[in-house]
């Protein structure tokens, strides 16, 4: 009889103890349920980039007109998702000063016109994919668009100031890019090239865009 209760106080401690173990195990799982995954991030950060800005036409067998490498600057910042540990989107607004040259090479003739354009700008990266530790290399690919807030011309002739000549422009640019470069724990270098996808100067004639090389440079 005494070893039939010893074995019943055994059997009730026993249950009790699975259950309390029982009540720690999902406290354990609710606690962690209810703490988020950190398999997604946000962050900004200052976009500084200085730029190397040309005309493309294509083909330069009419009038010979060529382009001049002309810098430029841009500021902004950087909204920067992480989709995944290989994924990443980024908005980037901007204001973009951009200095642009135009010549044309005729034996005869020198013309010179100048563009200095102020500009409102977005680039959205939807594509940018990484990988690496601390330091995560990167590649990216997605589209812009840009619009001249001001834009202010100078032509020369030989040497000698035209005045009151002025070319028309389109005013809203937009195209794609791609780019390179690396994430250095919060900061972020890359290489960006921009491709316009309609002309700058309004020419029933020549087709013309703007190409562009920057420097992002993400604090």
């Amino acid at each position: 009889m005494i070893n039939l209760q010893i074995k019943k106080s055994f059997a009730i401690l026993l249950f009790l103890g699975c259950l309390f173990m029982s009540g720690i195990e999902l406290k354990a799982i609710t606690l962690n349920d209810s703490i988020p995954e950190k398999s997604r991030e946000f962050k900004k950060g200052i976009r500084f980039s200085p730029s190397m800005n040309f005309f493309d036409y294509g083909d330069l067998s009419f009038g010979q007109i060529a382009s001049d490498y002309k810098f430029g600057a841009a500021l902004g910042m950087v909204f920067d998702w992480k989709m995944s540990d290989y994924h990443r989107f980024r908005l980037e607004p901007y204001l973009e000063y951009q200095n642009i040259n135009n010549n044309s090479i005729n034996p005869d003739i020198e013309a010179i016109t100048s563009f200095s354009n102020l500009s409102f700008g977005l680039d959205a990266i939807p594509l940018v994919l990484t990988y690496g530790g601390k330091y995560k290399g990167t590649i990216s690919a997605g589209g812009f668009a840009k619009y001249v807030l001001n834009s202010s011309q100078s032509t020369t002739l030989n040497g000698n100031s035209v005045n009151n000549f002025e070319v028309e422009i389109n005013k809203l640019q937009y195209g794609f890019s791609f780019g390179a470069g690396a994430y250095l724990g919060k900061r972020l270098v890359e290489l960006r090239y921009y491709q316009s996808l309609n002309d700058f100067v309004n020419s029933p004639v020549i087709p013309n865009s703007i190409n562009q090389v920057q420097l992002i440079l993400v604090y």
